[in-house]
């Protein structure tokens, strides 16, 4: 195993394991994950997963697919950016961290360590000799600390508009919210229930985990009569 597979696989078995996913080792250059102490599936160098029609098959394991495709992903992504960004230079900079990207005087770097990949912005100063204020993700927090940083540089270099901007647990309640209407009695219109179905369907993949703690949260906040039924007959 290369330099590279090894670096990737090693920063993605983290991201897997704090997803609550279990990484065997590496098999024939692939990365074997199990969940609910199934094969589930394996990643490719390049982010691609693998699975057998002898694999985990449910659609509960369907979604557990799709959340490791899309971690592989954004690890393959950050740390492809971090093999061919060049070295910060900053007075003051013991550490080596990688430009990731700067505009507007704000700057996206990367650090790999051996506890994961930290995320950091910051702003020049004293010339874009020194950097300040900086905003710290990781290290460890895998693709929610890069998309994190991400969305803070291009707040903080002035490329999107923080105002246009949610938290994940806004755009959960948004979603409850939502999904109140689409599941209640009153008129929509078609128009109306598309752009609402669309909304709700952006969110829910968005942020699932969170999605599904609003909901939970407001079961626990409901009075025990008004609760819904969810017993299963057998």
């Amino acid at each position: 195993m290369d330099n590279t597979q090894h670096t990737y696989f090693a920063e993605l078995k983290l991201a897997l394991q704090k997803a609550d996913y279990s990484v065997q080792p590496v098999e024939d250059g692939l990365l074997p994950i199990e969940w609910n102490d199934r094969r589930l599936c394996q990643v490719t160098e390049s982010g691609d997963i693998r699975f057998r029609t002898d694999d985990t098959t449910d659609p509960a394991a369907e979604v557990a697919r799709g959340r490791v495709t899309d971690i592989a992903g954004v690890v393959r992504e950050y740390m492809t950016l971090i093999e061919q960004a060049p070295d910060l230079k900053a007075d003051g900079l013991g550490e080596n961290y990688k430009l990731l990207a700067e505009f507007n005087g704000a700057v996206l770097a990367g650090h790999p360590s051996r506890y994961g990949v930290e995320f950091v912005t910051w702003e020049w100063s004293y010339g874009r000799t020194g950097l300040w204020q900086g905003h710290y993700y990781g290290p460890g927090s895998g693709p929610n600390g890069y998309l994190s940083a991400k969305q803070d540089f291009c707040v903080r270099s002035g490329l999107m508009d923080q105002h246009r901007l949610f938290t994940n647990e806004q755009l959960a309640e948004v979603y409850r919210c939502v999904s109140e209407t689409l599941e209640s009695a009153y008129p929509i219109t078609p128009e109306r229930l598309k752009l609402l179905e669309g909304v709700s369907e952006q969110i829910r993949c968005a942020v699932p985990e969170l999605v599904s703690q609003s909901n939970e949260r407001e079961l626990e906040a409901m009075p025990e009569e008004e609760q819904p039924d969810v017993t299963m007959e057998m």
